[in-house]
C-alpha cells in the first residue's frame, strides 16, 4: 500500500471519528432597553427570581452543594435542571453551569449580564457541547423567550 493510500485511509478514519464527539456552540443574545441598571437587575438579577419573568421555568428552588449556591429549575414539562452559579457581579452579572441538565447538552455554561448606558444592554451568553446539532436552536429559544418575557415585563411598567 502506498502512503498516499495508508494516509488517505487514516484520514478517512479520523473523520468518522470525529463525528460522534460533541460540537461546540455558542449563543449570545442582547436586548437594549430604555430602563436603568437597578430596575432591571431587580426583576433578573436574584439567581432564583427567573421563575417569575422566564416563561418556560414555573418554579425554582435555592440549595447550597458543596458550598455554592445552587438552583433547581422545574421547567413548564415538569423536566428539572440544576444550575450551579460559579461567579457573579453584584449588580451586574451572575454565571452559572448545568450540573443536571434536562436536555443532551454537556459543559453548559451561561452569564447573565446588564450593562448600563444611554439604552440598558441586558446580554446572555451561553457556551455548551452537544451530540445533536438541533440543541443549538433549543439554547437560542430559550434565551430569545427569556429576553422576550424581559422586554415584556420592563417595557410594560
Amino acid at each position: 500500500m502506498t502512503s498516499i493510500a495508508k494516509f488517505s485511509g487514516i484520514a478517512a478514519s479520523l473523520l468518522c471519528a470525529t463525528a460522534a464527539w460533541p460540537a461546540d456552540f455558542q449563543v449570545k443574545r442582547s436586548l437594549e432597553l430604555p430602563a436603568s441598571t437597578p430596575q432591571v437587575w431587580h426583576l433578573i438579577g436574584d439567581f432564583c427570581d427567573i421563575d417569575d419573568w422566564h416563561p418556560k421555568v414555573s418554579s425554582c428552588a435555592l440549595k447550597v452543594m458543596d458550598g455554592s449556591l445552587v438552583r433547581v429549575l422545574t421547567t413548564d414539562n415538569g423536566d428539572q435542571v440544576t444550575h450551579k452559579r460559579i461567579a457573579q457581579e453584584d449588580g451586574l452579572s451572575y454565571t452559572y453551569k448545568t450540573i443536571s441538565p434536562a436536555l443532551p447538552i454537556e459543559i453548559f455554561t451561561a452569564t447573565l449580564s446588564v450593562q448600563p448606558g444611554e439604552n440598558l444592554l441586558i446580554e446572555w451568553i451561553a457556551n455548551f457541547s452537544s451530540d445533536d446539532p438541533a440543541m443549538e436552536r433549543v439554547v437560542v429559544e430559550d434565551i430569545e423567550g427569556g429576553l422576550s418575557a424581559i422586554k415584556n415585563i420592563i417595557t410594560s411598567r
